[in-house]
């Protein structure tokens, strides 16, 4: 059975304009934006396939000012285009290269209709069996790996940068949280699932002493950009970022593929 937090693979990973400032997500759930890459003509390939990956880490960069007081709170979102799934997609390959990897591609539509409204009587779940099901319809592979953004428990989600405030100090940290799910190709059961780390931490240790709940880098303060355009622009950010997922990934997957 899929566990609730399989349910945030359909949660927003894509922002359609370049900025868009709004109230920060409640839960760790923030609302389904517009950007996702068009599904090409002929999307299943054919051949030998042994994993199948679904990425969905997309190109939401999230810039938040957390302080003590709720009502300072600031949240903006940021179009980073910066090659994420692929990066992904490399990071399993890397992981099994002796298996047929096959990137399993989704339109905008699918991966919205994962994120519609449930009825009080529904499963909740429901809506990500038919996410997958219907992505991953003729591609026959005998595993499906999911990797999709996840809360880390401290007020943020996914990736982006965060300045933490507070009376006496201000500290800023670059993130990028993901959670591994790996799928049955015939059954479509899930079979392992857990969050990509850097660190063997404890979940006790992840949710006391880990900043932000997951990987992450701190930054000198002055890193912490003043736009969306000036965050999408910054060297510093992207390549920290792909830096993040490379190493949690890289630390994550072999283990989970085995």
């Amino acid at each position: 059975m899929i566990r609730p937090v399989a349910v945030a693979l359909v949660l927003s990973c894509f922002t359609s304009a370049a900025a868009q400032a709004q109230p920060a997500p409640a839960a760790g759930r923030p609302s389904l934006g517009a950007r996702t890459e068009a599904k090409p003509a002929g999307r299943v390939e054919t051949g030998r396939c042994k994993i199948g990956v679904i990425p969905i880490a997309g190109n939401l960069f999230t810039i938040q000012k957390i302080g003590p007081i709720a009502l300072s709170n600031t949240y903006v979102r940021a179009a980073a285009e910066w090659g994420l799934d692929e990066l992904v997609v490399s990071r399993v390959r890397a992981a099994a290269p002796l298996a047929a990897v096959r990137r399993i591609v989704y339109s905008r539509e699918e991966l919205a209709r994962g994120n519609k409204p449930m009825s009080p009587f529904q499963n909740r779940n429901s809506n990500l069996n038919d996410f997958i099901r219907k992505v991953t319809t003729g591609a026959n592979c005998e595993r499906y790996v999911v990797v999709h953004r996840r809360g880390g428990g401290k007020s943020v989600f996914g990736i982006g940068i965060a300045k933490f405030v507070s009376l006496i100090e201000s500290r800023t940290f670059l993130f990028a949280m993901m959670q591994v799910q790996i799928y049955d190709g015939a059954t479509l059961e899930l079979i392992k699932e857990g969050p990509a780390l850097i660190d063997d931490e404890s979940l006790l240790a992840r949710a006391y002493l880990n900043p932000v709940g997951g990987p992450y880098r701190a930054l000198d303060e002055r890193s912490f950009p003043a736009s969306p355009a000036e965050a999408v622009a910054n060297p510093t950010l992207r390549e920290g970022v792909r830096a993040l997922l490379t190493a949690s990934l890289d630390k994550t997957l072999p283990a989970m593929l085995r």
